[in-house]
């Protein structure tokens, strides 16, 4: 199938527009807990779940991200598992997908916050001799004022000291990730890892205590929607790339949003939390797994791109673009690939991606993927589009600073403002 034609039989689904809603009404329940940029927003998780699956069903999301896909699975009585390569996404994901005994919450929190603002805050050398500040020192310097670096030593340090189970642990560790970033010297509003110079951060304490404390409020809610829900959501750390673990068994519907082909470096996005949380020796290396990373070992074996894709990658006037684009594509040919092991005879994959411009290109990218999709065995039932309101998702961005602006910026780049839904079905072998 040509490019024209793939769009010309796209269905527009004003329904799944969400028009009517506002940004907070997309933060429902627990969705609230962390930020997460370019997120499924629950209610067309929800749509989709409910149009493709039964209750009881195992809805599989690859690229989990912060866990909307199976929040929503459980709420919507599907048993869902959520796999993600970045270590960051898989805590904000379990936190979120985990409906916590509220008065048991209330006093584990308690207990920290008394512990915070009991106990004497140490040096600089006691926060890294017990691992709270890890080898990336230099680099989270870099990005803290040395008074802030050392609370958030003492907050972690508090975390770990507590012999609480696991699942508050979470929590916790949610919450302290959550901070991050407005306790740092990161540009507010900005998704890029940039620098602010005359940003002045406040006291860690008081926005972790906070934090807790909106969680807690929210966690309740969320108990109380999933008392008598036994539904099961399995969430952990794995690459889209390879097989899920043995025992597994097959998947009726995977439904993700895999990270968008102009997207910004995931490992990137989330390097405070994951310097502080998920010391990596060396971060070059942390960063091979994810999509579309130029980092490769060589002689890997690696996906043939159909032609298509390669006309539009040589249209572009710049070779490190053409090669990230190269490799996104060559990832999500492996992704596509290993699906196919692991999805019921009548099961369906479900994409949500975005088309773009990059370097004054167009890049087509739901009919690159569905291209990929078919080279892999796939046969593309149907494409349907949704319009995304400016209200949910602000259409320019600042090219210098990455901060949402508008359009009579003249720094302004203009963001996707269309989704397309790919659904497939499997080709018999």
């Amino acid at each position: 199938m040509k490019e024209k034609e793939f769009y010309s039989l796209v269905e527009l689904r004003d329904e799944w527009a969400f028009a009517h809603l506002g940004r907070a009404e997309t933060n429902e329940v627990t969705h609230s807990y962390h930020k997460y940029p370019a997120k499924f927003i629950p209610q067309l998780a929800r749509a989709l779940i409910k149009g493709y699956t039964h209750k009881g069903d195992v809805v599989w999301d690859p690229f989990c991200g912060s866990g909307t896909l199976n929040l929503e699975a459980f709420r919507t009585f599907r048993h869902s598992i959520g796999t993600d390569v970045n270590p960051v996404a898989v805590l904000i994901s379990r936190a979120k997908t985990n409906p916590l005994e509220p008065e048991e919450l209330g006093f584990y929190n308690q207990t920290i916050i008394e512990a915070l603002r009991n106990s004497v805050i140490q040096s600089e050398s006691f926060y890294i001799s017990r691992g709270t500040l890890n080898g990336n020192i230099q680099m989270l310097k870099k990005w803290f004022p040395n008074e802030s670096l050392i609370e958030l030593g003492h907050i972690l340090w508090q975390i770990e000291e507590n012999t609480s189970k696991k699942k508050y642990r979470e929590f916790a560790l949610c919450a302290f990730s959550a901070i991050l970033k407005r306790s740092s010297y990161w540009l507010n509003s900005s998704v890029k890892s940039q620098i602010d110079p005359d940003k002045k951060p406040k006291q860690p304490l008081f926005y972790f205590e906070k934090q807790l404390k909106r969680m807690e409020k929210t966690n309740k809610l969320f108990y109380e929607e999933a008392k008598n829900n036994k539904t099961q959501v399995h969430i952990f750390k794995h690459n889209a790339k390879h097989r899920l673990p043995s025992g597994i068994q097959k998947i009726d519907c995977i439904i993700t949003s895999p990270p968008y082909v102009v997207s910004y470096d995931y490992s990137d996005i989330f390097r405070l939390s994951t310097y502080f949380l998920f010391y990596q020796p060396g971060y070059a290396q942390f960063r091979q797994t994810f999509i579309g990373t130029t980092l490769r070992r060589k002689n890997q074996r690696r996906f043939s791109l159909p032609n298509a894709c390669h006309s539009v990658i040589n249209s572009i006037n710049d070779t490190a673009v053409q090669r990230n684009l190269n490799e996104y594509y060559k990832d999500m040919g492996e992704y596509f690939k290993n699906m196919r092991n692991h999805l019921a005879k009548s099961g369906r994959l479900i994409m949500v991606v975005g088309d773009t411009e990059l370097r004054n290109v167009k890049i087509p990218n739901a009919y690159l993927q569905s291209k990929i999709a078919t080279e892999t065995g796939w046969h593309l039932e149907k494409a349907y589009a949704r319009d995304i309101p400016v209200k949910i998702l602000p259409t320019y961005r600042d090219i210098i600073t990455g901060k949402f602006t508008n359009k009579e910026s003249p720094m302004h780049s203009e963001r996707y403002n269309r989704e397309y839904v790919l659904i497939f079905q499997g080709k018999t072998k």
